[in-house]
């Protein structure tokens, strides 16, 4: 289960926010996750309500947006949508290795007091 040890390191980025910026409590955490992750989001949250507590994490909300995969089209200079099979333009139908969205699991921001 990644979720688990992801959601570790999210709260260890957290805390170092909160230290860096004198936080006394996180309220909330924005994650943007990318489709192609296969992260399981009902298991992000799972691992976020247990390892929360006794942190300055404590009651905080874990919201996830996320990110629609898309690659870069050479040929077109087109950026578009793709899928695990298939990366081709839909303009010009050239294969794209060039992926620009979907792979990322970022901390976006964090709110506290």
């Amino acid at each position: 289960m990644h979720e688990l040890s992801i959601i570790y390191n999210v709260i260890e980025i957290a805390k170092e926010y909160a230290e860096k910026n004198s936080l006394k409590k996180i309220d909330k955490i924005n994650m943007s996750i990318g489709e192609f992750c296969c992260l399981q989001e009902d298991s992000l949250h799972f691992a976020f309500e247990g390892l929360q507590k006794g942190t300055l994490c404590e009651n905080a909300k874990l919201h996830i947006e996320v990110q629609e995969a898309q690659a870069y089209c050479k040929n077109c200079n087109l950026e578009f949508k793709i899928s695990f099979t298939d990366k081709l333009c839909p303009y010009c139908n050239a294969f794209s290795h060039q992926i620009m969205t979907g792979y990322e699991i970022l901390v976006a921001s964090i709110e506290g007091e």
